[in-house]
């Protein structure tokens, strides 16, 4: 613990945060320097300019600044200072007091609290409880109405790596460890079931802690001891706030944390449960959190362990129902769900689809329950049929209730309901409500009250879900309104939803259940989606109602960069809701025809792995807009195991009368005589086998579009195959293979495809390509070459460079990582400018360039009109290369279009810096540069330095200078003027000899981290960086607006 500073009674100020200074300087977290900084603005302490200064320092270099500026101005600064410490971080204060001498935590208190934890998991309250609200008589029981948790593990890219059940997962713990899942995929009963296993002792994973806490994160709203003994104790419990901390400090990983709706919790309002996720470093108690997906950014990067919650199985889901409901009733609902009369045969089976998440299961059994028949083909109708059973069952209970005050009371719950989705407001005061509407809301069931330890009651919807799903329904009745004063409302409401991001993750169900309510709304809803990604502007969607003009354009936040370089993942992730979109809304037939514009020329990705049913209804329903889509892409996994089969997929399997790895589910969706597609992008990947099945079903596909890209990754089980599947494929222009073995059979095939437009050929060593080159004149149509890390000789070379002679139309060539060609390269270059006049962009990367194919390539550089791109990175020239990279650089002021230089290099490359810099000067648009290996020393670090601090290359995102080996004061010269370039998205300043970087140099980099908002990538390979370094890496890091990845080895 801290050293004490004070006693007891009267102390000075000054005194105290002098004697304390390194321990605040320690102890402050970011968010409460920042609390802490504005407080002392709005007192006059710090003026304007002086919080922005403290504010935009890393933590350890913010507090110093903070804690020495108070410090200069005086006692009365000093006073207000500690006041505001003892507000903001009360354990920090309490420790530095030093109250926490006067008492010892004994193991009685230990064991009495770990009892008292127990008492409460094994009470009923804790393992029965009402999951639809009490007004539904469905009460779920941890121990017997439990079906095991299918997880899956995943990396920080998001990527899933196996299958896990919670014994895994607890077993194989991380800490902390980060649950992710959709709304109702049973998160909150996951770690109830954890805290339950615990308090039995019943799992071995769980007998090494001692204490065991489940909080509720919508309901922390003070600091963590205040937390537990509100939710799990008592007000007044034994243990006090000090020597409670002081047990976690001492217990350390044997105290684990069940944190649960990370998406519903306000940090602000409790700091240290926030740093106890975030900052775990400091606290080292094992935490387990869980958080909708739509949130996951906010913790993915601090999980050391990541999992997402899974589908229910059939079986499971089956097993649920039984465990809810009397057995005449759940045999009754799983017929039904189990029937095939469904309006969506071709999309599924209802059981297939929305029983796959346990929340609606419940739902469904709580409609079984009061309903003989139901029809929930949708997420909305689920939750409307629900709605209405509350409605009816219970309208009998305020009957005295006139229709005025009941419609009130209705149209209040459901802008309360849309305020809080806003506001991220799940609690709702009693200031929120009259008598009358109170009474209504509760009497339905639509909400509910809890007084339980509270000073003052909170009323609160079952479920986050039914909130979104209620105030979709009330947005809905907004924007079809015909009364002006209600149509500007729900208008105004929308927009908020101003960027993709939002759309895609933070109101995404908001905007489904909108769609699912009313066939009008999905129509503005969409024509907005449109204004989105057309024009970043609310204007259009304004004029679609001349009632709304009294509404303000929206804001744009992007720039013109930002918009044009809007991400493929992004684009793609907003056409996918708008197909759900879609698929929720009423009426299928009345919206189709209209949205055909929205969907033209964009491009959709599916994952054939497990196809959503909104995909299968969007191609069932609304094929002219699967037509106006410019590309759809698919992947085909070919190898995989058995265990991280979909359970759908594994019962097509056992059905399915072809021996095939690509499901008939995604044959079904394209092979359809009345449809055209456009543009077809599929991806074969790991497939070790390739049966006539699978070239059949490939063929089905591959029909419906008018143009064909075909990517085979990995899959050696096409080799000698790869002609019957481009036989089959006559509409196919682009074809990327990539280390998959060619027969000389295929490569013939290939040249025989007059057709193609791109040719991608990479990481091949078997094999000479000696039947695709042979043919490479034949292919005229040809407008892009990648031939990448393949085997190749210096004849080889030759023949592909005479080749070039017949093609014409090539604008890209890549010719990468390509060895042992003696002179073929000096060949190839000199052919260059005399065939393929019309080149764009020229990639010759480590392919032994001599000085003197670089001469000549500088020499008739003027004649190729059209370049634009030129890398030549990771070449040595050898001999005569210095005077060859003159050339090089001077030859630039020829090419005033050049956007992407990646430079090669040679021993003295930095005495042709200064005259690289004077050409640049001239290239504003440049946004990609390659200095790697150019033996840059600290003296030529000043020189760049000057050179970018005067942003001459304001536009560029790229940057290269990897292995050039300046020492930490050269480094800390580059670092300090790159963020004037604010468009940098991409560093490397690797290095393969281990650099140890001065402690000067960490916090410089950590300050540029956090000033570059468009930085995503930055590699920092074979710099030496200790804990410390890294976790003020990471909090810099964790600052940025993007996911940034630092590749420290």
């Amino acid at each position: 613990m801290w050293a004490l500073s004070l006693t007891k009674g009267f102390f000075f100020p000054v005194e105290f945060i002098k004697s304390n200074s390194v321990y605040l300087i320690e102890g402050l977290g970011m968010p409460t320097i920042k609390q802490i900084a504005d407080d002392l603005f709005a007192s006059s302490v710090l003026s304007d300019e002086e919080t922005d200064v403290i504010c935009q320092k890393i933590r350890q270099d913010a507090s110093r600044s903070l804690i020495h500026s108070i410090l200069r101005k005086g006692e009365r600064a000093c006073d207000l200072l500690v006041q505001l410490l003892k507000k903001r971080d009360p354990f920090l204060y309490q420790n530095l007091q030093g109250h926490q001498a006067a008492e010892q935590v004994t193991q009685e208190d230990l064991d009495c609290l770990a009892q008292d934890l127990i008492d409460f998991y094994q009470a009923a309250v804790f393992e029965k409880f009402h999951p639809l609200g009490e007004e539904i008589d469905i009460v779920f029981d941890l121990t017997t109405s439990y079906t095991d948790t299918l997880l899956w593990k995943k990396d920080t890219r998001n990527t899933r790596q196996g299958q896990k059940n919670l014994n895994e997962l607890l077993h194989e713990l991380e800490n902390p460890c980060i649950i992710e899942g959709e709304a109702g995929k049973g998160k909150t009963t996951l770690l109830k079931r954890i805290a339950l296993l615990w308090a039995n002792g019943d799992h071995p994973s769980l007998k090494k802690f001692k204490l065991v806490f489940f909080i509720d994160l919508s309901g922390a709203r003070a600091g963590l001891y205040e937390t537990v003994c509100e939710q799990l104790l008592t007000e007044n419990y034994r243990i006090s706030k000090v020597n409670f901390m002081r047990m976690l400090s001492s217990l350390r990983e044997k105290a684990l944390f069940l944190l649960d709706g990370y998406d519903e919790f306000i940090s602000q309002s409790c700091q240290e449960i926030e740093s106890l996720i975030k900052e775990n470093h400091r606290f080292k108690n094992t935490v387990i959190v869980t958080t909708r997906t739509e949130t996951m950014s906010r913790v993915r990067y601090v999980g050391s362990l990541i999992a997402e919650t899974g589908d229910l199985t059939k079986e499971s889901a089956r097993q649920l129902v039984r465990n809810v409901l009397e057995e005449k009733l759940a045999e009754g609902l799983l017929s039904q769900l189990e029937s095939t009369d469904s309006t969506f045969q071709n999309s599924g089976s209802q059981f297939g689809n929305l029983m796959k998440t346990p929340l609606f299961v419940i739902i469904a059994c709580a409609i079984q329950m009061g309903e003989t028949t139901f029809n929930p083909h949708t997420q909305t109708t689920l939750f409307s049929t629900l709605y209405d059973l509350l409605l009816e069952r219970n309208k009998p209970k305020i009957k005295e209730t006139g229709n005025k005050d009941f419609l009130l009371s209705i149209n209040h719950c459901g802008d309360l309901a849309l305020k809080g989705v806003f506001d991220n407001k799940f609690d709702f005061p009693p200031e929120d409500f009259f008598h009358i509407q109170e009474k209504v809301l509760l009497a339905t069931g639509l909400m509910h009250k809890y007084t339980v330890q509270r000073l003052k009651p909170v009323y609160r919807f079952f479920h986050k879900s039914f909130q979104e799903y209620i105030a979709g329904r009330r947005l809905s009745r907004l924007l079809t309104s015909h009364k002006d004063e209600e149509m500007s409302k729900g208008l105004s409401y929308l927009q908020k939803i101003d960027n993709i991001p939002d759309i895609i993750s933070t109101y995404r169900n908001l905007l489904l259940y909108t769609c699912g309510s009313s066939t009008e709304a999905t129509r503005t809803i969409i024509k907005y989606l449109s204004a989105i990604h057309k024009q970043g502007s609310f204007s259009e969607l304004c004029s679609l109602n001349n009632q709304s003009s009294g509404l303000q354009p929206m804001k744009n936040g992007r720039n013109g960069q930002e918009e044009e370089n809007l991400s493929a993942a992004s684009m793609n992730s907003l056409v996918e809701c708008a197909t759900s979109f879609l698929y929720e809304s009423i009426s299928k037939s009345t919206v189709s025809e209209e949205f055909e514009e929205f969907f033209h020329g964009k491009s959709l990705y599916i994952n054939t792995q497990c196809i959503p049913v909104y995909i299968c209804g969007f191609f069932e329903h609304f094929s002219n807009c699967v037509s106006a889509l410019e590309l759809i892409k698919l992947d085909f996994l070919g190898c995989y195991s058995w265990g991280d089969v979909e359970d759908e997929k594994k019962e097509c399997f056992k059905t399915n009368p072809w021996k095939t790895v690509i499901p008939e589910k995604a044959v079904a969706l394209f092979f359809n005589w009345e449809r055209k597609l456009q543009s077809l992008e599929i991806t074969l990947k790991d497939f070790n086998k390739l049966e006539k099945g699978d070239i059949k079903y490939l063929e089905k596909i591959c029909c419906s579009a008018s143009s064909l890209r075909l990517h085979i990754s990995k899959s050696p089980g096409i080799t000698g195959k790869l002609k019957e599947v481009l036989k089959s494929c006559k509409n196919m222009q682009d074809l990327t293979v990539e280390s998959t073995p060619l027969t000389t059979e295929d490569e013939q095939q290939i040249a025989a495809m007059e057709m193609l437009k791109t040719i991608e050929i990479k990481d091949l060593q078997d094999g000479s390509l000696n039947g695709l080159i042979d043919g490479i004149p034949d292919l005229v149509n040809l407008e892009k070459l990648v031939f990448d890390n393949i085997k190749m000789n210096e004849a080889n070379a030759e023949k592909l460079a005479e080749g070039f002679r017949n093609l014409k139309k090539i604008d890209i060539l890549n010719l990468s990582n390509l060895l042992d060609l003696g002179d073929g390269m000096t060949y190839i270059v000199k052919l260059i400018p005399i065939c393929l006049k019309d080149l764009k962009e020229i990639h010759l990367v480590n392919c032994g360039l001599s000085g003197i194919a670089v001469n000549f390539l500088a020499q008739n550089l003027g004649d190729l009109h059209n370049l634009y791109a030129l890398n030549l990175s990771d070449n040595y020239l050898g001999n005569g290369g210095k005077e060859a990279l003159l050339k090089l650089v001077d030859s630039l002021n020829i090419q005033p279009k050049m956007k992407v230089l990646m430079l090669p290099w040679e021993d003295e490359a930095n005495t042709c810096l200064i005259k690289l810099l004077e050409q640049l000067e001239r290239k504003p648009q440049l946004i990609k540069l390659g200095l790697k290996k150019w033996t840059i020393t600290d003296s030529e670090a000043g020189i760049l330095g000057t050179f970018f601090e005067k942003a001459f290359l304001r536009e560029l995102q790229h940057l290269d200078m990897a292995e050039n080996y300046m020492t930490s004061d050269g480094w800390l010269t580059i670092l300090h003027v790159l963020p004037s370039l604010q468009k940098l998205t991409f560093l490397d300043f690797s290095r393969k000899q281990t650099f140890h970087p001065s402690s000067k140099l960490v916090l410089s980099l950590c300050r540029m981290i956090t000033q570059l908002d468009s930085l995503q990538e930055i590699n920092l390979s074979g710099w030496q960086f200790d804990a410390t370094d890294r976790g003020e890496i990471n909090n810099a890091s964790s600052s940025c607006r993007n996911e940034l990845q630092v590749i420290i080895s």
